[in-house]
């Protein structure tokens, strides 16, 4: 156990490590994408044979320096799990004068991570969520106001492709879902389906996040075709259209996809030559497939803090370390997500 608790203290000092050295070379203008090729190899060598972990504690009630006070969060709609009352007031329970408030963007704005880091950076949280990392122009614009975003790594997470129950299509390559979303497949008889017309549905991109993700990574930066719109504002509106739509496709994180009787996720593979991986396991999500990277659109969730050595900033770092503790990570598992680091070794006692 002392071993294993080493282990994991080595791992905590490397990604501190990463991470400060990714913030002073950002400082110093110089491209992050750059300062990655230089310390990837080494980076990758030790995540390989590691568990990241970003506290030693067990319990939630073990972590330290949590600040007294209110204090204000918000951001990707992927976190939705983790914001279960029942989860905020278990940690009000070991932590009685640390309140955490969910905080609704300005009128007008869609819930996302951009905007809740736009919202951190503004002041109005107090750290944010966010289900894609923080932007190099980010990064600028706290720099410019006197302090530095630090991402904090906490889940992995995965995005599922869904359809109406009803539709009979045995599943979907990456390049298909590609050629959908940007309208050059447009009926279900090109992919192997009935001679059905394809109502692709999608959230604005603009509004960040998993729809920003999904343009970028899998429809590679392409525009979405003119049939997704007019966008919907959420998932919850998503899966309903999708559900009343027989062609209809969407997508969205797999732990708000899996659960849902309304839709059913589609088998993705990453190309014709590889099997179709489901990311659903019957109405829970398909964890080792994510896990093990061996599902195909896969992503990794952050708590983003400011560090400018103020309340706020503790209030960020204590969150992020009850998420990282072996009990949060366990809350984590539970709610549908994938942990950080391999669970089996590690069975706290989880405290009523």
């Amino acid at each position: 156990m002392n071993e294993l608790r080493n282990i994991k203290k080595l791992v905590a000092e490397v990604v501190v490590g990463v991470s400060k050295f990714l913030l002073q070379v950002i400082a110093a203008g110089i491209s992050s994408t750059v300062a990655l090729t230089t310390i990837t190899g080494s980076y990758l060598f030790w995540q390989a044979q590691l568990k990241p972990e970003a506290t030693e504690k067990n319990l939630l009630a073990q972590v330290s320096e949590v600040p007294r006070g209110i204090f204000r969060y918000g951001g990707s709609t992927s976190f939705a799990p983790l914001r279960n009352p029942e989860i905020i007031e278990q940690i009000h329970k070991y932590h009685p004068g640390y309140e955490l408030v969910y905080t609704e963007p300005p009128l007008g704005n869609m819930p996302g991570s951009g905007i809740g880091i736009k919202m951190l950076i503004d002041g109005q949280l107090s750290f944010s969520q966010s289900s894609r990392p923080v932007k190099q122009e980010e990064y600028k614009t706290a720099k410019e106001r006197n302090f530095q975003l630090e991402q904090i790594p906490v889940a992995i997470d995965g995005i599922a492709i869904y359809v109406n129950p009803k539709l009979d299509i045995p599943g979907v390559t990456v390049t298909q879902i590609r050629d959908i979303f940007t309208g050059k497949i447009t009926n279900w008889k090109q992919v192997g389906g009935p001679n059905l017309a394809i109502t692709p549905i999608s959230r604005d991109p603009h509004d960040e996040g998993t729809p920003e993700f999904f343009q970028e990574t899998v429809l590679e930066g392409t525009a979405f075709a003119a049939s997704a719109q007019p966008y919907v504002r959420d998932t919850t509106n998503g899966i309903r259209k999708v559900a009343n739509t027989l062609g209809g496709i969407g997508y969205a994180t797999a732990s708000e996809v899996c659960n849902q009787s309304l839709i059913k996720s589609l088998p993705t593979g990453k190309n014709i030559n590889q099997d179709l991986v489901s990311p659903c396991n019957a109405k829970e999500v398909n964890k080792a497939v994510f896990a093990k990277n061996i599902y195909p659109i896969t992503r990794r969730l952050f708590v983003v803090i400011k560090r400018d050595g103020k309340l706020d900033e503790k209030a960020g770092v204590a969150y992020a370390n009850m998420l990282l503790s072996d009990e949060g990570q366990h809350i984590v598992n539970h709610v549908g997500l994938v942990p950080l680091y391999d669970l089996s070794y590690s069975s706290p006692n989880m405290q009523d």
